[in-house]
């Protein structure tokens, strides 16, 4: 079997586009739900696309898992508490946490 690098780089496209789109949905349902959360996390970061990628990274302050799955459990405490850590953070370190968002 002979793998093409061009349908390669095509599926990757597909499935990053679809990511995206999940991305932005979940962060509107984010808005929707905990609107207060969400206004706090783009005034954090400084910009809704740094919250909504920060908000799908995995976190070492959650053990590896995404704020997504922490709010999922009941866990919104925890999340609110990481926000506030952003919010007493340095600019760069701000900017740095969401960096590795993929």
């Amino acid at each position: 079997m002979t793998i093409r690098f061009q349908d390669v780089a095509t599926e990757l496209a597909q499935i990053n586009a679809l990511r995206d789109d999940v991305m932005e949905r979940a962060f509107i349902v984010l808005e929707q739900r905990h609107d207060t959360l969400a206004s706090m996390l783009v005034q954090s970061l400084g910009d809704r696309q740094r919250a909504v990628r920060w908000m799908c990274r995995h976190q070492n302050a959650f053990d590896g898992r995404t704020a997504y799955e922490l709010l999922a459990d009941g866990e919104a405490d925890t999340v609110w508490d990481e926000i506030a850590l952003l919010s007493d953070a340095p600019v760069s370190a701000r900017i740095n946490a969401v960096r590795m968002a993929y």
